[in-house]
């Protein structure tokens, strides 16, 4: 939406620099792989207003960067020469050591995103990319505006060190069909991660000291993304692997799957759970029984009911260790049939749903009595909270049919993508850490949404936009890594967690694929006889168009997507040529392309 700022700034003029100099900036290799126009302008060189220059952070590019920014008014203006009118990407290298910040755009005093977010860095001098598509520039000079305005959502600290201006590059796009995206983002876990000599995966590529640290709840996430791997492609050589995994955890752990976290075995149970399931092992099966009855230990009638955190603290409760229990117990009761399962889950369910839910917008608190004082944890937004309630919500409508767990599962989605996703819809939370992997438990369980209701297509086109997003980053690297954010430059080293999501996300984003293309081609199929019945769509036209979808289709049934796609490209094709003879009017045409789009 385009609003009229509130004031208008004279401008001094830039001397754009060539891009022959572009050091320090966005993604090196992103930049060297486009041969398109691009230029970058130091953010110290504009008119500044109310803001401090510094340089005591190394990296910056040209004399420095901005900083001591944060109230209203302040603002950065540069003004950008542009060869033709057009569509321009901008880039934003910056520092948020305080956490994500957020401010305005306007370009020419026209303000076009209101809250252009930049995710937090972890330090100042950990310099970072954001960028923003699809901006029009006019030919000649622009002035482009970065400001603070807390009217318009303008928040925290930030330093800003420079704007790339650049033409969208063809070579960044991402076709459909990520099978193979996925493949080669598991290739990389194995090549880059896994350890021949202790069956495990390491902490962080590259090797240091740090992977000798035991992350147990890290390796039941690596067996449940081998899962994935072994899910699309039938290879047994992901089975092998998890089921070494499995016994590598196992003994590193003293010869006992259970530990002292009760979140922790949760994620190892579902995770046995589903390997269980492909290798028919007795002892998988156990080990999550084993599991099982131990979890059920931590729930204690303290606020109320829910299962603790942890066993030296079980008066603190919270979603990690409650949400993942309702999706075990539901399981469990779909695969053996036992009764006092699911009362578990739906007694669990209903806990977390009245104390840890907001019940205006279905968001998910973190926990309760953490320090002691019986506060919920309301500031810590976490998206893996959010992924594991959808997750439970799925189970539950699954089993028992009750549309409420249904809609819960929709509306947390919901906040959960409008709350998490910045400027350009990619979901922003960063992380290293446990929180590393936050982002792909979210997606994960989005997937299963989207999986049990396929009507849910713009959160299935949430997630593959963010991993073709991502692709287009980390596939112009030597190595497929995936660091904290999932829009900027990747930082070494790279730890397992983060690599984790990165791989979840492919992995899901492949899966969510065919939903997204065959409701296109169902809405187009109904479309089509809808419009052909009401004498507004010619019926040559209509055949034309109809035996496309039906290719289409045939394609999509025998998981060929890329030729899928080219028939509904062809579709394209015929819908222009009737609209240029008169075979189908205006308002139709607009109609049948705007569903077009959704995939093309």
């Amino acid at each position: 939406m385009f609003l009229k700022s509130n004031q208008l700034i004279v401008a001094t003029i830039l001397v754009p620099l060539s891009t022959l100099f572009l050091v320090n900036i966005s993604n090196p290799l992103e930049v060297k792989a486009a041969t398109e126009w691009s230029e970058e302008y130091d953010a110290t060189e504009g008119k500044l207003h109310n803001v401090a220059v510094e340089n005591s952070e190394a990296g910056y590019f040209g004399n420095g960067y901005i900083a001591s920014w944060n109230g209203n008014g302040q603002f950065v203006q540069l003004e950008v020469s542009v060869p033709s009118a057009g569509a321009y990407t901008f880039v934003f290298n910056y520092s948020a050591a305080a956490g994500s910040a957020t401010r305005y755009l306007s370009v020419n005093s026209e303000v076009v995103i209101e809250e252009v977010r930049f995710s937090g860095t972890g330090s100042w001098g950990d310099w970072q990319t954001t960028y923003v598509k699809d901006v029009y520039l006019t030919s000649g000079v622009n002035t482009i505006t970065l400001g603070f305005d807390s009217a318009k959502g303008s928040t925290n600290w930030l330093n800003y060190d420079s704007l790339i201006v650049k033409e969208p590059s063809e070579k960044q796009s991402v076709e459909w069909d990520l099978k193979e995206e996925a493949e080669l983002a598991q290739q990389s876990l194995e090549d880059n991660f896994w350890d021949n000599e202790t069956s495990m995966f390491r902490n962080q590529y590259p090797d240091d000291e740090e992977n000798n640290r035991f992350h147990y709840w890290w390796l039941a996430h690596g067996i449940d993304t081998l899962m994935d791997g072994y899910e699309r492609t039938g290879n047994s050589q992901y089975i092998d692997k998890a089921t070494a995994l499995y016994a590598a955890v196992k003994e590193r752990n003293g010869g006992d799957i259970r530990n002292d976290f009760y979140d922790d075995m949760l994620w190892m149970a579902l995770a046995l759970q589903r390997l269980h399931q492909f290798t028919n092992d007795p002892e998988h099966e156990q080990a999550v029984f084993t599991l099982w009855e131990d979890i059920k230990t931590g729930w204690s009638n303290e606020y109320g009911g829910g299962i603790a955190w942890n066993k030296s603290q079980l008066d603190y409760k919270n979603t990690p260790s409650n949400a993942p229990a309702v999706i075990l117990a539901t399981r469990l009761y779909q695969n053996y049939g036992n009764d006092e399962d699911l009362q578990w889950a739906k007694k669990i369910y209903n806990w977390l749903t009245d104390t840890l839910v907001d019940p205006t917008n279905g968001f998910v608190w973190d926990g309760i009595n953490r320090t002691g004082d019986g506060k919920i944890d309301k500031e810590w937004e976490f998206t893996y909270n959010q992924g594991v309630y959808i997750g439970a919500s799925v189970e539950l409508y699954q089993v028992t049919g009750e549309e409420k767990y249904l809609n819960s599962a929709v509306r947390t989605a919901n906040t959960a993508k409008n709350i998490f996703s910045n400027h350009n819809h990619i979901i922003y939370e960063g992380g290293s850490g446990d929180g590393g992997l936050f982002k792909g438990i979210l997606v994960r369980y989005v997937t299963d949404l989207v999986k049990v209701d396929p009507s849910q297509e713009q959160l299935a086109q949430w997630i593959v936009d963010n991993a073709k997003n991502v692709w287009k980053k980390v596939k112009l690297d030597p190595e497929i890594l995936f660091g904290s954010s999932w829009e900027g430059k990747n930082k070494l080293p790279i730890e397992l967690s983060q690599q984790l999501s990165g791989v979840m996300l492919m992995e899901h984003a492949a899966q969510l694929e065919p939903i997204i293309l065959k409701q296109t081609t169902s809405s187009l199929e109904e479309h089509i006889a809808n419009y052909q019945e009401n004498n507004q769509l010619d019926k040559v036209l209509a055949k034309k168009l109809g035996n496309q979808v039906k290719q289409a289709n045939d394609h999509l049934d025998k998981g060929r997507l890329k030729q899928a796609v080219n028939h509904l490209e062809l579709f394209k094709k015929h819908l222009e040529k009737g609209l240029d003879k008169g075979a189908i009017t205006n308002k139709v045409y607009k109609a049948i392309q705007e569903i077009l789009n959704k995939s093309l």
